[in-house]
């Protein structure tokens, strides 16, 4: 066990009266880091930062801590901030947890992620703005925000058929939530959740996670919507489960190519996930990168830890481990 002098600041975002589910998980990680931590042997403390970074910095100096475990997800409740607080850290040479500001804000800009994807040769679906000419079309399509993440927004009302009902679905969402939208090629088929954790500077792929349907009527669509992900008593939140498939050889290591393509083009770091869809001929389409996915106990990422055989515990502080390692390496080149 390490001497408790060896300190972890755990760094989210302030949270208002009236925060959404999804933002106040932000503290259930808060929390569970934090034990988890503490388990390990490390002096452990809580900030919250908003868009005063300059405040957020001198408090983090003042604490020197060995590591910073961030956990903010946005600044002033906005996503597209989300970049900001880890570019800062960089800066000032503080040792962070998880990706970089390059790569948080690469995969958390939806339609930079999507172009650097065709970039790279990474399969993604085709994609189209509210301000894109584009003639009406039959396909089925899926009504994204371009920033947020944790399903905001999305409900059985965002798959829709034809690229005018897309549109009209941009437009509506833009009124209700604010923000930028996007619409992009549904893919109806099996949904994986890859998550990857970085080890000795290579990344390591947990068991992949398939996203199971049960019981769902005829003509729903088949997503992960917001009120699967957090509403408690949302049918929807008990019938989507992660499982744990056997796969095939050939199609476990075609995922994990793909995975391994996405972390080397977005410069991951320290952990992530990859989402994918199989479509009808069983091609895998990546629809999203997450630089720094949820840790909470109940997550995917923790519950594809465990089933590598990981104690909650151990997965973070091999997160930790991740963000240490570059300044070790820095020290030594410099010392």
């Amino acid at each position: 066990m390490r001497s408790s002098r060896q300190s972890v600041l755990v760094v989210h975002e302030a949270l208002g009266p009236g925060a959404r589910p999804d933002e106040a998980d932000a503290m259930v990680q808060v929390e569970q880091v934090s034990e988890a931590m503490k388990k390990l042997g490390w002096q452990v403390a809580a900030l919250s930062t908003g868009l005063d970074l300059d405040a957020t910095l001198a408090s983090i100096r003042e604490r020197a801590p060995a590591c910073v475990f961030n956990l903010v997800e946005s600044l002033g409740g906005d996503g597209r901030l989300i970049h900001l607080f880890p570019a800062v850290l960089a800066v000032a040479r503080i040792a962070y947890t998880g990706g970089d500001a390059d790569s948080i804000y690469l995969s958390s800009q939806k339609l930079v992620a999507k172009k650097l994807m065709q970039v790279h040769d990474i399969p993604t679906p085709a994609y189209f703005t509210r301000n894109d000419v584009l003639h009406d079309s039959d396909g089925t399509w899926i009504v994204k925000s371009v920033w947020e993440h944790a399903s905001f927004g999305m409900d059985d009302g965002c798959v829709v058929q034809g690229s005018d009902a897309a549109r009209n679905r941009m437009v509506d969402s833009e009124a209700k939530y604010g923000g930028e939208w996007f619409a992009e090629q549904f893919v109806d088929g099996k949904e994986y959740n890859i998550s990857v954790l970085e080890q000795d500077g290579q990344p390591y792929i947990l068991p992949i996670a398939e996203m199971s349907f049960v019981d769902y009527p005829m003509g729903k669509p088949r997503i992960v919507g917001y009120a699967a992900k957090w509403d408690e008593n949302a049918p929807e939140y008990r019938a989507t489960c992660r499982v744990f498939p056997t796969l095939a050889d050939s199609e476990r290591d075609r995922l994990r190519s793909i995975v391994q393509r996405c972390w080397k083009a977005f410069g991951l770091r320290g952990y992530a996930r990859v989402d994918l869809r199989l479509d009808s001929s069983g091609k895998p389409w990546v629809l999203e990168i997450n630089a720094n996915p949820c840790l909470s106990r109940d997550a995917g990422f923790a519950a594809a830890a465990l089933e590598a055989g990981m104690r909650y515990e151990q997965l973070i502080e091999r997160v930790v481990q991740a963000a240490l390692r570059p300044a070790l390496v820095s020290y030594r080149r410099t010392g």
